[in-house]
């Protein structure tokens, strides 16, 4: 727009606009680095921090009894020192440096935006003394002031003009040992810092390897505690166990004809021996649990009998108690009493099946001589094999036990409404698996469908056999783990 201002032609510095060229380009470049390495400097003080920080945590999860925990604290106070050397120097001897040098653009900036405005006015004087010359009617007082206007003008730009002629250059060359000076010192200060810092952590590494050794040898184990001692078994006849299986019988009864009577219970986990001799002395009654079957030296073994009298039968205990719930109660082991070929009779009677724990119940009769003896009980702690409920005993995969009459509904099972050939139904209260291909596992609250055994001679007491509900599982499964429904 005429020459923004001046009215026409304006006057061109080829010269003065390359060293505002060139100003320009070494402003932007000075701010940016002065940018940067403040920037920089914010960052070595965080990491600075974050060391000390780092440090201070290492020596309080350093133990003081560990190896090498004074240098520990040694070398951290050392590279706290270097990092508040570093950042020192970066401020002082760089930043501060930079932001000196960076201050003088805004001044000369100035000047050569003043130097625009003197050189447009100029021009415009100038342009303003030639349209009065040109015109028809002269007028000398008019071109005087106008050339007096010019003089002036020309006299304050190139007063400005001269002086930026000198300071540009010079500040141009200047931008050399300026960023030389500033980068030497960040260098020479980030070198030191990463030396020193480098000798810190060989030393800490030291340290490590010193504890890592110290270590290996077992220097600061920790002092184990002695074996615990192993837990004494515990005699059934001095503790009495509430949810275990109970076995009332009488020390003083013997057989009628005088000779050593003996009984011999199995269950799943052993036998228990009952010897009574001939003098009806509790005393001498030997309990003998074994891990197997073994006969008794009795070449003669003859059958009990019941006395007629009543007062000398005793009726059978009923272990568990009535406070137990379901869930309280450890699932019992199945107990049954092997047929013996070899005797005419059976050896004991089975009892029934009680809150889902078996009683063992063994008929012993008293002397008719000897009544109101007080009764002693003998009771099996319910046995467990890593923490697993035991299934009743099985040999060879027959299950080992007395052959029952086929099974019939227990009191309180819903027989109605039920599938053809389903006896009744329960519900397992804990959880089974099958210990042979003819047995069906079971989780708690599984439902079974009891039905006929298939050859009702080779039914055994406290097993059952059904098909799972859902599943199409048919097999062999203890009674006692479940209940019905």
């Amino acid at each position: 727009i005429l020459q923004n201002l001046g009215k026409a032609d304006r006057t061109v510095d080829d010269v003065f606009d390359e060293y505002e060229v060139n100003f320009t380009q070494q402003q932007t470049n000075a701010n940016r680095l002065h940018k940067e390495v403040a920037n920089y400097l914010r960052c070595c003080r965080a990491l600075h921090g974050a060391s000390k920080s780092l440090y201070e945590t290492l020596g309080d999860v350093y133990e003081p009894e560990w190896v090498g925990h004074e240098l520990l604290y040694a070398q951290a106070q050392n590279s706290d020192m270097l990092w508040t050397d570093f950042c020192h120097k970066l401020q002082d001897q760089t930043l501060t440096p930079l932001t000196a040098y960076q201050q003088q653009f805004p001044d000369i900036r100035k000047k050569i935006d003043k130097r625009g405005r003197k050189l447009v006015d100029y021009d415009s004087q100038r342009h303003q003394l030639e349209n009065l010359q040109r015109a028809r009617s002269r007028d000398e007082y008019k071109i005087a002031r106008a050339r007096d206007a010019l003089e002036s003008a020309r006299i304050t730009y190139e007063a400005l003009n001269k002086e930026l002629y000198d300071e540009l250059p010079t500040l141009y060359d200047q931008r050399i040992p300026q960023i030389a000076a500033h980068l030497q010192t960040l260098f020479a200060a980030e070198a030191t810092v990463m030396a020193e810092s480098s000798k810190v952590a060989k030393e800490l590494e030291a340290i490590a390897d010193k504890l890592s050794k110290e270590c290996t040898k077992g220097t600061y184990q920790v002092k184990r505690a002695a074996v615990p001692r192993p837990l004494s078994v515990i005699e059934p006849s001095t503790t009495q166990n509430a949810n275990s299986p109970s076995m009332w019988y009488d020390g003083g009864a013997d057989d009628g004809d005088g000779n050593d009577s003996h009984e011999v219970l199995k269950g799943s986990k052993g036998s228990l021996n009952i010897s009574n001799s001939e003098d009806n002395n509790i005393d001498s009654t030997s309990l003998e649990v074994q891990g197997s079957y073994k006969p008794l030296p009795d070449s003669d073994p003859k059958p009990r009998t019941p006395s007629p009298e009543p007062s000398s039968q005793v009726p059978p205990l009923i272990a568990a108690t009535d406070n137990h719930t379901a869930d309280e109660a450890v699932p019992p082991e199945p107990v049954s009493t092997p047929d013996d070929s070899n005797d005419n009779t059976d050896r004991s009677s089975p009892q029934p099946d009680v809150n889902n724990r078996p009683t063992i119940s063994a008929p012993v009769t008293q002397n008719k001589e000897e009544t109101g003896r007080p009764y002693e009980e003998i009771e099996f702690e319910d046995k467990k094999v890593n923490g697993t409920v035991t299934s009743p005993a099985r040999t060879n995969g027959e299950v080992i036990g007395t052959k029952i009459p086929p099974a019939s509904p227990p009191a309180g099972a819903t027989t109605e409404g039920l599938p053809p050939g389903v006896l009744y139904r329960v519900r397992a209260t804990y959880k089974y698996t099958r210990e042979d291909v003819d047995e069906i596992s079971f989780d708690v609250g599984d439902i079974m469908q009891v039905v006929e055994y298939e050859d009702p001679e080779e039914q055994e007491e406290g097993w059952l056999t059904g098909v799972k509900e859902g599943t199409t599982d048919k097999g062999l499964f203890p009674a006692n783990f479940t209940r019905p429904i």
